[in-house]
């Protein structure tokens, strides 16, 4: 391997592992990760995408804080040195690795300070947990570029008394050289010419080009037009709500305890309802151990959900509002309802925080150390 004189995190830093596949891409390319698609790695890399910000998530923050003290534990258990270096493959430089540390025999290194829900699964199910099996596709990508017959994946909490997880893993030949290397290989080919991996409907983004962003701009401009003469109207509607709730109200405070009134056209009732049944509480408590099969058997049919979010430059002071518009499924029709709520647009590291919502376990796992 190539030793690269840079400091891990600087702008250089970057810079290097954007122009190259790294160890930490490879589960990516191979369509591993269930949280990043080979599409949006490419996307990411040729600047099509912006990568989002993780300079603020918790598990980030925690993993290069505790990064220090997780490579001194596993230099005294093992009584060896650790040397976090960057590096690239002799043969193919595009491959290339940040090592946490190699030890002095040149084994790569990989320390992960995981979040309490990856520890979990991990100390549960060992080799058969998903960050074990993400992880173990970066270590093979790192004894490849270190030329070394093993590695080691370490689950360290940096906690008090508790014992790291540790995994020694064996160089897999006919995976690296079979799999893993060719893989690695057509995505660099890919950001080079431009020409991008087939993107997955169900997860990646729809970036319209030629005449279709030309015809998304001229609806994106209609929708942000009509949003805001809803604002407008919606903002006089609750004027106006306000007027009738107070009108209604000195109505009721005149009639006394009279229930029913009639004048001037205008007829006032006063009646008590009945209040509606909990029926979580009330299954929770003649059926707890019910069968989720027999709920699903008396579930109506599921619908699509639409959320439009408007985003503008917080410099201009404005609201962003989101649309969110629930349609029949299989329906073709314009939607018939609508939920509409008002927030503020959303910074890149507050988008991350969304996405890797859509599974909390995101930034437990994928994010929790570099």
């Amino acid at each position: 391997m190539k030793i690269i004189n840079l400091s891990q995190r600087s702008p250089a830093w970057l810079a290097w592992r954007a122009q190259g596949v790294t160890a930490s891409e490879a589960a990516v390319i191979l369509g591993r990760s269930p949280y990043q698609t080979p599409w949006r790695l490419w996307a990411e890399k040729t600047g099509l995408c912006a990568p989002a910000d993780l300079s603020q998530n918790p598990f980030v923050q925690r993993g290069i804080q505790c990064e220090d003290n997780a490579r001194r534990g596993f230099e005294e258990r093992h009584q060896t040195w650790l040397l976090p270096v960057c590096a690239e493959s002799e043969t193919h430089r595009l491959l290339r690795c940040s090592f946490d540390g190699l030890t002095e025999t040149g084994e790569p290194v990989e320390l992960k300070v995981p979040g309490q829900k990856t520890w979990d699964e991990v100390a549960q199910h060992g080799q058969a947990s998903l960050a074990y099996r993400l992880y173990w596709v970066q270590v093979q990508f790192q004894c490849y570029v270190a030329e070394a017959a093993r590695g080691w994946l370490v689950f360290d909490p940096v906690k008090p008394k508790v014992n790291p997880l540790e995994f020694e893993i064996l160089r897999e030949a006919d995976f690296i050289e079979q799999e893993l290397v060719p893989a690695c290989l057509r995505f660099a080919e890919m950001m080079a010419s431009g020409q991008a991996p087939t993107p997955d409907p169900a997860r990646d983004h729809f970036v319209p080009q030629g005449e279709q962003q030309i015809e998304w701009q001229r609806h994106a401009h209609a929708y942000r037009t009509a949003e805001a003469e809803v604002r407008r109207l919606e903002t006089t509607l609750k004027a106006v709500k306000g007027q009738l709730s107070e009108a209604q109200s000195s109505l009721v405070a005149l009639m006394g305890e009279y229930l029913l009134a009639e004048q001037d056209g205008v007829q006032v009732l006063r009646y008590r309802q009945r209040g509606s049944v909990d029926y979580p509480d009330l299954l929770a408590e003649i059926a707890p151990d019910l069968d989720p099969a027999v709920l699903d058997a008396h579930r109506r049919p599921s619908t699509t959900r639409v959320k439009v979010t408007l985003k503008v430059n917080d410099a201009d002071g404005e609201e962003g509002a989101d649309s969110e518009q629930t349609v029949a499924a299989g329906e073709g029709h314009p939607p018939s309802r609508a939920k509409r709520r008002r927030r503020k647009a959303t910074e890149p590291a507050a988008e991350a925080a969304d996405e890797a919502e859509s599974n909390a376990q995101e930034g437990d796992i994928v994010f929790g150390y570099f």
